[in-house]
């Protein structure tokens, strides 16, 4: 079976042999096997870079060696890489290589180069399953691999011991779950084979007898330059009471969702409280927007969908309430779907 990293690799492929022509997002999508979004945040995730940034990129890479080495003329290679106009290429050459593209030919110019990427999973001393085994979620059971377990007693106060498991086609059944900020670098579990796009299951013994389930998928996310696997969770938070907020001088039916301690990792705050408003799909579509952005996996796992309004009351270590108001209108921020913070007039 073809793994993540030869699926990008041929996405690779695909688009070093069309920078001269339209990128295709469904061609991509069709030769990674996901959609082009999941592609996209993956390639993002492990590359460092957007697709669209890694095209510019090797197209004035590409363009640069054509005008210095080749002497091809600007207008010919502005058309050829897809720029509409001459001003339009220079503007872009000049922001990449840090000079103008009519002077790419002179002995003294230093051309800035993007190399072609190319993705690499080295798993070296592969631990092999135990047994197998099933595993179910819901109302439906999926093959397991058992990989043996890792004593804990020594390490934690709170576990004795951790097993692991890896689960057979169930990414496409978890791929939209809430993800959690908790991460688990590979290098934490045993010399398991590790590829984007697998589900693993950790059951944690308790020092009371009982037993913790977690579930981690491989998503491509990267902390600390090292892959990692995102704990999932099977659901999305239920509110915990329904308040009234008043926003811009309309009162508005408020889910509450609980709070989250910011003490250890914040030098603003002590905890922050989350609300979702009922009923403002178009409410506030002409507002004042701020740069603000806050990410969906900076919010607990809320299911969050495009025209909902979130009030975030931020307790200050200065004793104050600081009330931020977000709205899920679509923005993207690093590849990342976000909020956007907006302003409530004063009353």
């Amino acid at each position: 079976m073809e793994n993540m990293a030869e699926k990008l690799n041929r996405v690779i492929d695909y688009m070093e042999n069309h920078l001269t022509d339209e990128i295709d997002q469904e061609k991509i999508a069709q030769i990674a096997g996901c959609s082009y979004n999941d592609v996209s945040r993956i390639f993002s995730l492990i590359g460092g870079i957007p697709i669209s940034e890694y095209v510019r990129k090797r197209k004035l890479t590409l363009a640069g060696n054509e005008l210095k080495y080749q002497k091809a003329k600007v207008l010919d290679v502005a058309l050829k890489y897809g720029y509409d106009s001459p001003i339009s290429f220079a503007r872009a050459f000049h922001s990449f290589h840090g000079f103008n593209p009519g002077v790419a030919n002179r002995a003294d110019t230093m051309l800035k180069m993007f190399p072609r990427l190319v993705y690499q999973i080295s798993v070296n001393e592969v631990m092999d399953a135990v047994r197998k085994d099933k595993i179910r979620i819901a109302d439906k059971e999926y093959e397991a691999s058992y990989f043996g377990e890792q004593d804990l007693a020594s390490l934690s106060e709170l576990y004795v011991k951790r097993e692991y498991w890896r689960l057979e086609d169930v990414y496409a059944d978890l791929n939209d779950r809430p993800l959690l900020d908790e991460v688990l670098p590979y290098n934490n579990y045993p010399p398991i084979h590790i590829e984007i796009g697998q589900v693993f299951v950790i059951d944690y013994y308790k020092v009371d007898g009982t037993i913790d389930r977690k579930y981690f998928i491989a998503d491509g996310t990267v902390w600390e330059n090292m892959l990692c696997t995102r704990e999932v969770l099977l659901d999305y938070l239920q509110p915990i009471r329904t308040d009234i907020i008043t926003v811009n001088g309309n009162q508005y039916k408020a889910d509450y969702f609980g709070e989250q301690n910011m003490a250890s990792w914040s030098d603003y705050a002590v905890k922050r409280e989350f609300w979702r408003l009922q009923g403002t799909v178009d409410a506030f579509k002409n507002i004042e927007m701020c740069n603000e952005v806050l990410p969906y996996n900076n919010y607990p796992p809320i299911k969050i969908e495009n025209g909902q309004v979130f009030v975030i009351d931020y307790h200050t270590k200065t004793g104050m309430v600081d009330r931020k108001y977000y709205v899920a209108d679509g923005t993207v921020w690093r590849d990342m779907p976000c909020t956007r913070g907006f302003v409530c007039k004063k009353h």
